[in-house]
């Protein structure tokens, strides 16, 4: 049995809309750089379904994560990005 994944959250809600990808960006840079195995969690005040599609285009991260988004009940959006496992 392995242990869970811990979570680095970054909230987008009160960042200035231009910087926002670029916060994302440089998170996801850094948990490849590290190597770590961390899930990220995006919390953001409108759907991020383009961010994860972008984050799919960029050659950096390209097939390296799954993406699930959903609304909460307090109207904030949710991207949880999940490195994915490997093969060796």
């Amino acid at each position: 049995m392995s242990a869970p994944n811990s979570q680095v959250v970054v909230d987008l809600r009160a960042a200035a809309a231009k910087t926002r990808n670029a916060y994302v960006f440089a998170v996801v840079d850094r948990v490849l750089d590290v190597g770590s195995p961390d899930d990220i969690v995006v919390l953001c005040d409108h759907d991020l379904s383009s961010l994860c599609y972008q984050l799919d285009l960029r050659p950096e991260s390209r097939g390296r994560f799954d993406f699930e988004t959903s609304q909460r009940r307090d109207g904030a959006w949710v991207a949880l990005i999940k490195r994915r496992v490997e093969k060796r």
